[in-house]
């Protein structure tokens, strides 16, 4: 049976795509800087026959097996840029750029995507139509991100794509994958506010207008945002994570800036929030006597997964991981990701990759320093990833 043969293949090139996962780690590149990267993934996907182009604008990389044979294409799709952090773990492979880390897991992405492309390139005749193998920059690059760099170069023409599937390393246990239909990840946007107060002498507050008191005030008000004027069933995060002010001990300050993030996975709540959030801004300054400036960035849209291909996903996971393997989320995840630019265009489904287990347990925390994500989720996200095209062509 094909898929018994799928297996074997998984386990032939297994250690060669662990060993190009540690060599990602390595070496990793922030987002737009992938030049290497990119070159490596070039060179990999010339070694077993298949042409790849590099973009004109952008290091994406793109790879067609079967091109022109069947009526559809199939685009599978990984992330390949690092973030900038100080890696604090102590792996053999830990990165050698100082200030850069694979803390998202993208290299891990990138390898499995390059192991799928090896174990179809072995089974290509069996399948029916082209699967296009996409391998993206700048995912972290938010709100601009590397998928519409892609779009805007024609990623999803010549030939024109109908369907796509990518997965994401996830704090879910080894062995599974999560995964629902319609809202998946949610829109993930950024605040800006800065409050104008008037600076006075810190022993004579009643001189000035207080931005600290007023900036407390805003923060705490704007929780009942969530709580108060968005519907409980709605996934909705607001945080505010940075907040600048202040010169000196006895100088009451006359500005403070504050940023954060905004998460939302309804329409409805995307649409509300900008103003809302204003209302609560301007009502709160002018109640301290202050003035502000505000700007509401939208970002990543809301990443959604096509209710039929995620169907067809589902039944391929089930039936070559077993039913324990599938999660079925009951909401969208509060973080963002650019795929969902390429969800709005054509069909798409995107999916949780388990790699927690007792060995990384307590650092299997995504954007963070020491993070580290249990290697034998490389075979299952493989296999899956091959069984998927596999039935997508039946």
């Amino acid at each position: 049976m094909l898929k018994n043969k799928v297996e074997e293949l998984v386990d032939k090139y297994l250690d060669e795509v662990i060993s190009i996962r540690r060599y990602l780690h390595q070496n990793p590149e922030l987002s737009l800087k992938e030049f290497n990267t990119a070159e490596f993934i070039v060179k990999e996907l010339n070694k077993i026959g298949l042409d790849a182009q590099r973009g004109r604008e952008n290091n994406g990389v793109v790879s067609n097996l079967n091109l022109g044979k069947g009526k559809k294409t199939l685009m599978l799709r990984a992330d390949m840029d690092a973030l900038p952090i100080q890696e604090e773990t102590n792996f053999e492979f830990k990165s050698k750029n100082p200030g850069v880390m694979h803390a998202c897991g993208h290299d891990v992405h990138t390898s499995i995507l390059l192991g799928v492309s090896k174990v179809l390139n072995e089974i290509k005749d069996e399948i029916n139509g082209n699967v296009k193998f996409v391998f993206q920059p700048a995912e972290e690059n938010n709100p601009t991100g590397g998928a519409p760099l892609m779009i805007k170069e024609g990623v999803l023409e010549n030939p024109h794509v109908d369907n796509a599937v990518a997965l994401h390393v996830w704090d879910y246990p080894i062995g599974t994958i999560a995964l629902k239909p319609n809202a998946m990840m949610s829109e993930s946007n950024r605040i800006f506010i800065t409050i104008k107060g008037q600076a006075s002498h810190a022993s004579k507050p009643h001189e000035g207008h207080d931005a600290i008191v007023c900036a407390a005030y805003l923060i705490t008000q704007l929780q009942t945002i969530v709580s108060r004027a968005i519907d409980p069933s709605d996934v909705v995060v607001l945080t505010l994570s940075k907040i600048n002010g202040g010169v000196r001990y006895n100088v009451l300050p006359g500005e403070v800036s504050i940023e954060g993030t905004v998460r939302c996975s309804s329409v409805e709540a995307c649409e509300i929030l900008p103003d809302k959030i204003e209302e609560f801004v301007k009502d709160v300054c002018k109640i301290h006597g202050c003035d502000y400036e505000y700007k509401f960035n939208h970002g990543y849209p809301v990443t959604m997964n096509d209710p039929k291909l995620t169907k067809l996903v589902k039944k391929s996971i089930i039936n070559s991981m077993g039913e324990d393997s599938l999660i079925e989320m009951d909401n969208p995840d509060t973080g963002g990701e650019d795929f969902s630019f390429f969800a709005k265009e054509v069909p798409s489904c995107f999916m949780f990759l388990g790699c927690k287990s007792e060995k990384n347990e307590d650092t299997c925390i995504l954007h963070n320093s020491k993070f580290n994500c249990d290697e034998d989720c490389i075979k299952i996200g493989i296999k899956t990833m091959v069984n998927i095209v596999i039935d997508y062509f039946k």
